[in-house]
Formats: C-alpha cells, structure tokens, sequence
C-alpha cells in the first residue's frame, strides 16, 4: 500500500541533535497514516542506535533500520529501496522541520502535480539563531521544466517517486552526492516549483568539511561525479539540445570545485594533466575557457598556469605585507 509521503533520514555520530530532528518530524499535523519515516542508522558509534528504537516503538510511522557504516549514499538509497511514499523528501538527521509545515508543503505538491519541489531553508546555528543565508530556490508557484528551472542540491527537496524511479544515490562521491543525485532526477522532471514558506532548518555547525574537500578522496570524487553526469547524459539525452546546456553548468560546478580545491590550492601537475586530458576527451575545453575568468590560465598548458598562479600568491603576499 503506497502513502503519500516518504520521509529519509540518514543518521551517523549525531546522538546531541537526533532526537530534536525526530520530534520535529513526528509532532507535524500530517496525519501519521499518510506517511512514513525511514530513519536509517548507518553504524553510528555513539547512542544513536538507542533513540531510534525507542521512537520507533512509541511512533508507528517511524521505522528504525540498522546497517554497518557505509555511508551517507548507502543509507539514503537504503531508504529509497523501503520507501512507499507517492512522494519522497529527505531529512538530515541533525536538522529539523519548522512546527506545522509539513502539511503545507505537501499540498502544495500535490496541488500543482509536481515532479520536484524546492522548499524554503532558514539556516541556523547551535542556539537556533538565524544564519542570513539564502537558498531560494526559483519563483515561488512558478512551475518549470526540468532544464528550465534553478536548481539546487540540498536534502529538503521533494520528488515524484515515480520521477525518482531507479536513480540512487552515488557511492565514491564523498562530497557531491546530492548534487549528482538531484540533476538527475530534474533532468527527468516536467513539473518543478519552489515554495517559500518556512519549512526547514539547516543546521550550521562546525566540522573539517573545509579540510576533506582538498584530499584527494575528494578529487576522486568530484572527478567520478563528472563521469557520472557525462555517461547520464549520453545515456538518456545525447541528442537533446537544452538538456546540453543543463548538463555543462552541472559539469561546470564540479570542475570549479576541483580548480578552487585542488588545482589552485595545491598547483599539482598530476591534478591539472588529468583534468586537462578529461575535458579534451569529452571535448569540454569551452568549459576551462569560462572558469578561466576566475581562475587565470586554467585553460593554457600547465607550465603556464603554474607560473601565472605562482605570481598571484606573491601578489597576494605583498599586499598582505603592506
């Protein structure tokens, strides 16, 4: 028997915030016969584990399931193989739902027909203070195609089941893997929207993201990301002329990761001879022509952008030393 809703929490070392996401889920006004929380710990070491079977055996709606650490994809895509919801939306588990706004958010799903919803995110910090960041997301009740429409790649996102289909969510994309999850559904999409009423709140807390994404487990990452999206176009939209234009700002994020993250912050020749072979490959040079705007010489032999960048940094040190 299908619901309408599906909710996906990935849970892993977030025993201070758990049960604050959770309630926040489970005292919304939806009914909780028209939906379910797939809550899937994935081998967190603390008492996470605890809290999950404690909320799963005093809210029906809740289902704890139990995996060793595999990773965030792992757990979420856990969750789409379980998931019955006509509509599936995604919770990180140290986040949290504004009170009362998940009924609203869903009828306004379900009134327009829509493939994918982009709600509204109010960021926060540890004491819950507004954070003045904004993640609007196109015009709110204004419905896009897929290719038309702005995109952006955080969890609280709501999609047609049915346009989710088989897509899962990538492994060996440490960081990234929403996004490459995300084009390709909207790539899928006919209907998508944006609603600006409140809804979630993003978390902001520190951590050593700003660190892991200059390992060079992150290279490889962000570079199986750009296979992942080439192989999906060609796969299902080769010859479509507006999907060319979606795919290429989806590829241009990731190469812009990899040229702040890796090629200017470490000037590696191994990183710039492989990127350089990558785009001639899949005759993608137009795409370093742009990012060269921002990053002078990226798109020149390596000799030449080394030395072009050597001779920022000593400017950049000079004006720091006057």
């Amino acid at each position: 028997m299908s619901l309408r809703l599906s909710i996906i929490v990935p849970v892993y070392n977030v025993e201070p915030y758990l049960e604050s996401c959770l309630q926040s889920i489970v005292t919304q006004s939806l009914s909780p016969s028209d939906y379910e929380v797939l809550v899937i710990n994935d081998g967190s070491p603390d008492g996470c584990a605890a809290i999950l079977d404690r909320y799963a055996q005093r809210y029906p709606q809740i289902i704890a399931l139990h995996q060793e650490n595999q990773g965030v994809s792992a757990a979420r895509n856990a969750g789409l193989d379980r998931a019955r919801g006509r509509v599936i939306t995604f919770v990180d588990s140290d986040d949290a739902l504004e009170p009362n706004s998940l009924h609203a958010v869903l009828e306004r799903f379900e009134a327009a027909d829509l493939d994918v919803l982009y709600t509204h995110i109010q960021a926060v910090d540890e004491t819950q203070q507004p954070r003045g960041l904004d993640w609007t997301t196109g015009e709110d009740n204004v419905v896009c195609d897929g290719f038309s429409h702005p995109r952006r790649s955080f969890p609280a996102t709501f999609y047609r089941a049915s346009c989710v289909g088989t897509i899962r969510f990538p492994h060996g994309i440490p960081i990234g893997e929403d996004t490459v999850f995300n084009l390709k559904v909207q790539a899928f999409a006919q209907r998508v929207s944006y609603c600006s009423l409140p809804y979630y709140r993003y978390l902001l807390r520190g951590n050593s993201a700003t660190k892991a994404v200059k390992t060079d487990k992150a290279y490889r990452g962000f570079r199986k990301a750009l296979d992942e999206i080439v192989d999906f176009q060609k796969a299902h939209f080769l010859e479509h002329k507006e999907a060319s234009h979606y795919f290429d700002a989806q590829l241009l994020l990731f190469l812009d990761r990899i040229a702040m993250h890796h090629l200017v912050y470490s000037l590696k020749a191994s990183y710039f001879n492989d990127i350089t072979r990558w785009v001639r490959e899949h005759q993608k040079e137009s795409l370093l022509v742009q990012l060269s705007a921002t990053y002078p010489a990226i798109h020149r032999p390596y000799v030449v952008f080394w030395l072009i960048q050597h001779g920022l940094r000593w400017k950049q040190r000079l004006r720091t030393l006057l």
